[in-house]
């Protein structure tokens, strides 16, 4: 989480020709993954697994942000992994308006269905 704000904060720098400001969506998901060197004439790392998956949907369906307005789409597993004194502890640290609460009535997430989503 924190190196995601790192990330949108990072936005700032990024200067657009239009001028408009810089957006990215950002999605996060926790849980076991598999990663590895895939090809013979061009190897290249990947990693894959249904917790990239989900933080892909997380990403696609989350609102777009801007270092002014940032926007963090949770999966259930990660606002779960984050226990009170963590949040306490990122509240605290990224800022006063900073707020967790449930993204709507759920999201709903291509092959997964209806998923109980948290925003930050």
């Amino acid at each position: 989480v924190r190196f995601a704000f790192k990330v949108i904060e990072a936005l700032r720098g990024v200067v657009r020709p239009d001028a408009l400001p810089t957006t990215l969506k950002v999605g996060l998901s926790t849980g076991p993954l598999t990663h590895g060197v895939i090809g013979l004439h061009s190897p290249r790392h990947s990693v894959f697994g249904d917790t990239v998956n989900t933080a892909s949907r997380m990403a696609s369906s989350a609102e777009a942000c801007t270092a002014d307005n940032p926007f963090i789409h949770l999966s259930p597993s990660t606002a779960a992994s984050l226990g009170e004194a963590e949040r306490a502890a990122l509240l605290s640290e990224l800022g006063e308006g900073l707020v967790m609460s449930p993204h709507g009535e759920g999201t709903l997430i291509k092959g997964k269905g209806l998923m109980h989503t948290v925003a930050l």
